[in-house]
């Protein structure tokens, strides 16, 4: 049998899930800031279409507020979660507070993200044993109607044990 102590595993048997890594990034734009509060990450399993809560970074978290602008030439974990292996074809984000500031100081506040979801279309598999991540570039974009309309490009990437 395994032992897990302070993070250190000791050969024991192989996990039959694998784990998922999502991070955020950001492309600049013409705002100071745009800060959102992500109250749910979930992923779609393709083989029987049912989706699959994350949980957040650090674990026991409920929500998970960021300024997106703020990762600029960088990323931010937002989800390591295990789960089951299997095909996977979409991320969807719960958004339940947005709000952002232009580079003159003018505030938008609230922003509406309709319908309070942002949903990525991205074909991923998750294997046994394997880590899979997935680095979503968040561009902004809003209306004229304050209707945050981002444009997110993932990129998968998987490495083994």
């Amino acid at each position: 049998a395994g032992v897990v102590m302070s993070g250190l595993k000791l050969p024991g048997f192989p996990s039959n899930k694998g784990t998922l890594v999502i991070k955020l990034t950001d492309a600049p734009v013409e705002l100071k800031h745009l800060n959102v509060t992500i109250t749910e990450v979930e992923v779609h399993k393709a083989e029987d279409g049912g989706w699959i809560l994350l949980s957040f970074v650090p674990p026991g978290r409920t929500s998970f507020y960021v300024d997106i602008l703020s990762l600029q030439n960088i990323s931010r974990d937002l989800s390591v979660t295990e789960i089951d292996p299997g095909n996977y074809t979409k991320l969807r984000m719960k958004i339940s507070t947005a709000n952002a500031t232009y580079s003159d100081g003018f505030i938008v506040d609230p922003l509406i993200v309709p319908p309070d979801k942002i949903d990525v279309i991205v074909h991923f598999e998750i294997e046994a044993g394997y880590t899979t991540e997935i680095l979503l570039d968040f561009t902004a974009h809003i209306s004229q109607t304050d209707r945050l309309a981002p444009v997110l490009n993932a990129t998968v990437t998987t490495a083994p044990p």
